[in-house]
């Protein structure tokens, strides 16, 4: 992922859990993973991975209302991280996006 910051991250011995946000090529992305004993006991496998992607044609709408110009991914980036650096970014991300009405495909897995 390019321009891509840590959003959240914890290291202990029963979980550890990384969020990333970025972008893959023109894409923005939030990717994160949870590994450890902890996600094997809620959803049954020892990890779970989880992303949301928003293409670049949706793109225009976010940057306007985080009133940033059109094309500084760094700056995007960098305002969206104050209120995503937190374990909740993935349903933190849902929500925002769907309040604002800009359209995004997500995954999971475990």
């Amino acid at each position: 992922m390019e321009h891509k910051k840590r959003l959240f991250t914890i290291k202990r011995k029963d979980i550890k859990v990384t969020i990333d946000l970025g972008f893959d090529g023109e894409n923005l992305k939030l990717d994160g993973y949870d590994v450890g004993k902890m996600v094997s006991e809620i959803f049954g496998d020892s990890d779970y991975e989880y992303s949301i992607t928003i293409s670049s044609e949706n793109l225009p709408k976010l940057y306007e209302i985080n009133k940033v110009e059109i094309g500084n991914k760094k700056e995007l980036i960098k305002t969206l991280s104050v209120f995503l650096s937190d374990n909740k970014a993935y349903t933190l991300f849902q929500d925002y996006l769907k309040d604002n009405d800009i359209e995004f495909t997500s995954y999971t897995y475990n």
